[in-house]
């Protein structure tokens, strides 16, 4: 009983082993050279040789356009996200200088109106020298800032009128506001009829 199944698992184990051996006609196409020792390989004639190059250089061309495909795929990916990347960047340069410049408007503005307040409870004093002091300081934050120039004039010219002195400037200064600010001619007018009773 136990040489049956022996016998069995031999001729099961031969037939596997067959099958893996290769075929002999697969044999026979690896054996390139026949029995003289001469090459059994058919030699290509100059026409066919022609077409393989040919067929070798479409090949290679081929292989060249999609590769430069594919980089200028990637390279136009890449160069959208670094335009990308640098507009944002601009932006952000863009809004910190206006940021800045906000800040440093805000800051003068406080300091411009500082200076007129002070300027201001000079002027309600009656101390006109003191007045023009801050005025003036207020004035070199915004020259052109028609409030600081009229608080200015008036102070000069209330100045000229007790005491007489600053009447040129009130004059030089009021001559310019009639030029800068021609909608402002009827304030204008009341302060140039103090300064010509006094000058």
């Amino acid at each position: 009983m136990l040489e049956g199944r022996s016998v069995a698992g031999i001729i099961t184990s031969l037939g596997n082993n067959k099958k893996l051996l290769k075929p002999k006609k697969l044999l026979e196409k690896q054996n390139l050279k026949d029995t003289e020792g001469k090459s059994s390989l058919k030699e290509a004639s100059d026409e066919e040789l022609l077409q393989i190059r040919k067929k070798i250089i479409k090949d290679r061309r081929k292989e060249n356009s999609v590769l430069i495909a594919i980089a200028i795929v990637v390279t136009s990916v890449f160069a959208y996200f670094a335009i990308g990347i640098i507009h944002q960047n601009n932006i952000d340069s863009k809004n910190l200088q206006e940021n800045a410049q906000a800040l440093q408007f805000k800051k003068q503005e406080r300091q411009f109106l500082l200076q007129i307040d002070k300027g201001d409870q000079w002027f309600e004093k009656g101390k006109w020298s003191n007045s023009i002091f801050y005025y003036k300081k207020a004035k070199e934050i915004f020259p052109k800032n028609y409030d600081i120039n009229y608080r200015l004039v008036r102070s000069y010219s209330f100045e000229c009128q007790s005491e007489f002195q600053n009447c040129r400037e009130a004059k030089k200064l009021l001559d310019k506001l009639f030029l800068m600010f021609p909608d402002k001619e009827k304030e204008l007018l009341e302060i140039e009829g103090m300064l010509e009773y006094e000058y």
